[in-house]
């Protein structure tokens, strides 16, 4: 290349920059290519201009080494014969290095392609996969769905039919089981789109639940209980007050008159809900309970999904007694 540019060999020197500019030249038309088809940072016709001001810069870069470098040896009265020559030589050149990083580029990146279509069929073949268990799991689900929408209708024909038989010969009995149907079926009930229930639902199964227990035992509870606001203009996610009343009556000792259990549950009018228990522990359950039961670790996970930092749940347990307070902003 040196020797058709100036008509004889030259030093090393020279040698070295004409061949880093062509390097350079060919290793950058490779960079265009790879910003032009595999990451897709810029568009075609970008890469195509790119391309176009890169040939440019070449044969300016070319030029300039010429003229630097060999200065001394050009004719002026010769300088149209010069640049019609060089711009043959270097067109030429340019292209052949085009040509040349284009055929690397492709060669190197061929079996690139190729992996990466076999992994999109894989990948597909995996969806498909996938997408047909889903439909299968799903189709299962549904079954799964219905069968327990039968479960629960084939319970409560029966248990109606308990009832309607019990009252021949109970009203007790038969209060007891219109109870626990009244209580099993609001467990069972879909909550709204949000997750929640109306608050004075629950409330009224924690009265059914409170007149239940007392059928329970044959021991009298002491146990006072005392609910105001109007529950029925908020909505809580259901299960909540019910399993904090439930825990009464599983941990609790409420048979000492002297020393009834307290229930209360307060709403105001901006939807500030209290509930508050006091028990006495259970001979075997004096000592502070070293884990919460598994009721109120899944209270507590439920309510923090819900409302975060909307609420607040205290447990105490003052010697004999076993204190709870809720406070939630509805």
């Amino acid at each position: 290349m040196v020797y058709i540019a100036v008509g004889k060999l030259e030093t090393p020197h020279i040698y070295i920059v004409y061949y880093t500019i062509n390097i350079s030249f060919f290793y950058a038309l490779i960079s265009i290519l790879n910003l032009t088809f595999n990451n897709l940072s810029i568009q075609y016709i970008k890469g195509i201009i790119l391309f176009a001001l890169l040939i440019i810069l070449y044969l300016i870069i070319k030029s300039l080494a010429d003229y630097i470098l060999n200065n001394q040896r050009f004719n002026v009265d010769n300088i149209y014969i010069y640049a019609q020559g060089f711009l043959q030589r270097n067109i030429f050149r340019s292209l052949y290095f085009t040509s040349l990083a284009t055929f690397f580029w492709s060669a190197g990146h061929i079996s690139h392609f190729r992996r990466q279509t076999q992994e999109a069929e894989k990948l597909q073949l995996i969806a498909e996969k996938g997408k047909a268990e889903l439909e299968t799991q799903l189709t299962k689900s549904r079954n799964a769905y219905l069968q327990q929408q039968i479960k629960p209708h084939l319970l409560f024909n029966t248990l109606n039919f308990v009832y309607s038989s019990a009252q021949k010969y109970s009203d007790d009995a038969a209060h007891v089981i219109w109870l626990l149907a009244e209580i099993m079926r609001f467990s069972m009930e879909e909550p709204d789109y949000n997750g929640k229930i109306n608050l004075a639902r629950e409330v009224e199964q924690i009265e059914n639940m409170l007149a239940l227990n007392r059928y329970r035992f044959e021991k009298p509870l002491y146990i006072s209980s005392n609910m105001q606001g109007n529950f029925g203009n908020f909505q809580i996610i259901p299960l909540i007050l019910l399993t904090l009343t439930e825990n009464i009556f599983k941990h609790g000792n409420l048979t000492e008159a002297a020393q009834p259990a307290i229930l209360n549950i307060t709403i105001d009018e901006a939807g500030k809900l209290v509930f508050f228990s006091r028990n006495l522990k259970k001979s075997k359950n004096k000592h502070p309970r070293s884990q919460q039961a598994l009721g109120i670790q899944n209270v507590h996970i439920r309510l923090n999904a819900t409302y975060a930092c909307n609420y607040k749940l205290d447990i105490t347990e003052p010697e004999e007694f076993y204190e709870l307070t809720l406070t939630l902003n509805l």
